[in-house]
């Protein structure tokens, strides 16, 4: 396999506006390519490293929906029970419509909507009842009741709309494991899978390593520096956001993605999940009118499974990866990407916000220089 090509890709990131680029791709369970640019400090004087840790933002997301198939694939919940099983608090909700009229929800939502953005919440994290649920400690459950307070924009499974759901899915994991939604991710996912350098809370040594992170203007296509920190998604010390609050290296996260693309269980025979719950993962689970809402010149193509993006239509996407394949990106840049077809995982670490150009221009070309290279 003959890199060179990618190779130059990656190292021209700089010069397009991304101090730092790191790119790893596994296949058939092996990491067969890596390849860092650039500089992970302000001064442009410290090398990319591989040790380099991220805030990952929403690629938090693919971490949170695999924990919480693991219940829904033992049984302890199931994707069609009413959230308010679960959360209470959820269980008389109102519609907010367009002329503002706040009327009473047909439908309940389900915890099928919280892993689909169908739910109707918003991501609204300054919400009133969102800041005195954190000012009385910013438990994540605690968030979650919160949430519920508000009204939601639709009935729930009539549309789209990125939003909390994946927090309110993580405050769900809470309540079913009787555990932390950290405690549990670490005893389940981390810590199983070898990945030491993942959590919610960077202890000293790993905040040594945050790469510098940058706002990204286009029309002059610099990044500037910025504050190097997840605090918005964060909330409290107490919050485990499920939506946005991993921390990762590029190593790291390839290892529970790697997982998932060849089937659920790693080489070293340890279950992360069934190949049935995976291929569920990768279906897209949206109607047409929910689609229409998802629907982004970067997604064309795809709908929306159980964990992100959802390939469904190759004429449209142009990509060169299977049907099936899914997965998600970050606010900084981050791009997640699973195939169980081809056993193929992506991991994209940079640190860039509002960078448009990564998603649109890069994310596409990369997977396809990939398939391209790994001749499938």
């Amino acid at each position: 396999m003959d890199f060179t090509k990618l190779d130059k890709l990656i190292d021209g990131m700089p010069e397009r506006g991304l101090p730092m680029f790191d790119l790893a791709v596994s296949y058939k369970g092996e990491t067969v390519y890596r390849h860092l640019s650039g500089n992970s400090d302000e001064a442009l004087t410290k090398p990319t490293s591989e040790n380099d840790v991220y805030w990952i933002f929403s690629n938090t997301k693919v971490m949170t929906c695999i924990a919480a198939m693991r219940l829904v694939e033992e049984g302890k919940m199931a994707l069609d029970d009413k959230l308010s099983k679960y959360i209470p608090e959820f269980e008389r909700m109102f519609v907010r419509n367009q002329d503002g009229s706040i009327v009473p929800a047909k439908n309940d939502i389900t915890l099928l909507h919280l892993f689909t953005m169908t739910a109707g919440l918003d991501y609204n994290l300054n919400a009133a009842t969102i800041k005195e649920a954190v000012a009385a400690g910013g438990y994540t459950l605690e968030v979650a009741r919160a949430i519920a307070k508000n009204p939601l924009g639709f009935e729930p499974g009539t549309r789209y709309r990125y939003s909390l759901c994946h927090d309110v899915l993580a405050a769900v994991v809470e309540v079913v494991s009787g555990e932390r939604f950290s405690d549990y991710d670490d005893k389940y996912i981390f810590k199983p899978l070898g990945m030491t350098d993942t959590g919610f809370r960077p202890n000293e040594e790993q905040a040594s390593r945050i790469s510098a992170m940058y706002n990204y203007h286009s029309g002059i296509n610099k990044a500037i520096p910025t504050e190097s920190t997840n605090k918005y998604y964060s909330l409290s010390p107490n919050y485990d956001s499920g939506g946005a609050g991993l921390f990762s290296t590029v190593g790291d996260y390839l290892k529970m993605l790697t997982a998932v693309a060849i089937g659920g269980t790693t080489k070293d025979g340890y279950h992360l999940l069934s190949k049935e719950s995976i291929e569920l993962m990768g279906k897209n689970f949206l109607c047409d009118e929910a689609r229409k809402d998802f629907s982004t010149t970067r997604c064309a193509g795809y709908g929306w499974g159980l964990c992100g993006r959802a390939h469904v239509d190759p004429v449209v996407s142009l990509s060169a990866s299977a049907v099936g394949e899914f997965g998600w990106d970050g606010a900084a840049g981050a791009l997640s990407m699973m195939d169980p077809t081809n056993e193929v995982a992506l991991y994209l670490g940079t640190h860039v916000k509002g960078c448009q150009y990564v998603y649109h221009k890069i994310h596409p070309l990369i997977i396809n220089m990939v398939y391209e290279i790994l001749g499938i």
